[in-house]
């Protein structure tokens, strides 16, 4: 246990810089956002034992304070910038549909089928359509499209 410490203890920024870098790639490596924020942690010791050289129990309390709460106040923030913009539904085929326009192939009863591009799907819609109507996607539902009249 002493040599741990010891070890510890004669940890610089150097050494911090280092953790920094490895938890980093790590992350690249993952991509689960995970590792992030110890990565961040470990690069504001660096500096701040770079800046102003402090105690081994100050710079891990540090460590340790800053893995917390950017943990708890990181993750939220970079998972609603992540589901902004227009590429959140790149890996989601029918919400991308939102606002196109299609043709409706038959429909009966609030229900049926409508093309969109080169694409046939479920739909359905309040209003009474008939076939080859002009429609737009209002919203997705699994993979039945909500449509109404052009």
């Amino acid at each position: 246990m002493e040599t741990l410490i010891a070890w510890v203890s004669s940890m610089g920024p150097q050494h911090w810089l280092v953790l920094g870098l490895v938890l980093l790639i790590a992350e690249m490596a993952t991509g689960t956002m995970y590792l992030l924020w110890p990565a961040v942690a470990a690069f504001v010791v660096a500096l701040l034992a770079w800046l102003a050289p402090t105690p081994w129990t100050v710079e891990l309390a540090a460590f340790a304070a800053l893995v917390i709460v950017l943990t708890l106040f990181g993750q939220p923030l970079v998972k609603r910038w992540r589901n902004e913009g227009p590429a959140n539904s790149l890996n989601d085929r029918a919400a991308s549909l939102v606002g196109a326009r299609g043709v409706v192939e038959n429909f009966a009863n609030g229900s049926g089928s409508v093309k969109v591009g080169d694409t046939i799907w479920r739909a359905r819609s309040g209003d009474a359509l008939e076939a080859g109507a002009a429609v737009i996607v209002d919203g997705v539902d699994g993979v039945t499209l909500r449509v109404r009249r052009a």
